[in-house]
């Protein structure tokens, strides 16, 4: 399977141990954190060891500016259902504010379903959610084409462990 794919603002690429410092950057912003329903504030410590967990994750990319090799954001997988008879995964990511409103993330997503796709010669599912609040994601995944599974799926929020209601999304991937 390739690991890079290019598009033509954008580069996705494994995410890496020299990605701390700007994945660091990132996620200990407070809107990035109020996103995603965090709570609380994460040290630079919780971070380092969310990266090394992400870096586990089947497939995990950086999305870098392709122009200039700017880290802008993570798009990831992660094992959903080990026993199911298709790959399943849940997807996650998040993107530097400053890129908001400029269709990154659907077009970094886009391009790492492709990467996905060639990965397996069966059909997989990819699951996703984000809080009810976080329009900016719905509109990423109804984009996307993800379908809505549910509008009030009870999942723990950010670095809690209450439920709070989300949506559920569920995509279809067919292999490449």
């Amino acid at each position: 399977m390739q690991n890079v794919i290019e598009t033509s603002r954008l580069r996705l690429r494994p995410l890496t141990e020299s990605d701390l410092p700007d994945y660091q950057r990132l996620m200990m912003m407070p809107v990035l954190n109020e996103a995603n329903g965090g709570n609380v504030t994460p040290t630079p410590a919780d971070v380092a060891q969310w990266l090394t967990a992400d870096r586990q994750s089947p497939y995990a990319f950086a999305i870098e500016e392709r122009a200039t090799s700017r880290f802008m954001g993570v798009v990831l997988y992660y094992a959903h259902d080990l026993a199911a008879s298709k790959p399943e995964y849940d997807i996650g990511y998040f993107l530097d504010p400053v890129d908001w409103g400029q269709g990154i993330m659907p077009e970094a997503i886009q391009a790492s379903l492709k990467l996905v796709s060639q990965s397996q010669a069966t059909e997989q599912i990819v699951w996703a959610t984000c809080l009810l609040e976080n329009e900016r994601s719905r509109r990423v995944l109804e984009k996307l084409d993800f379908e809505t599974v549910d509008d009030h799926f009870m999942a723990p929020g950010g670095a809690g462990l209450t439920p709070v209601p989300q949506y559920l999304f569920r995509l279809v991937v067919e292999p490449a």
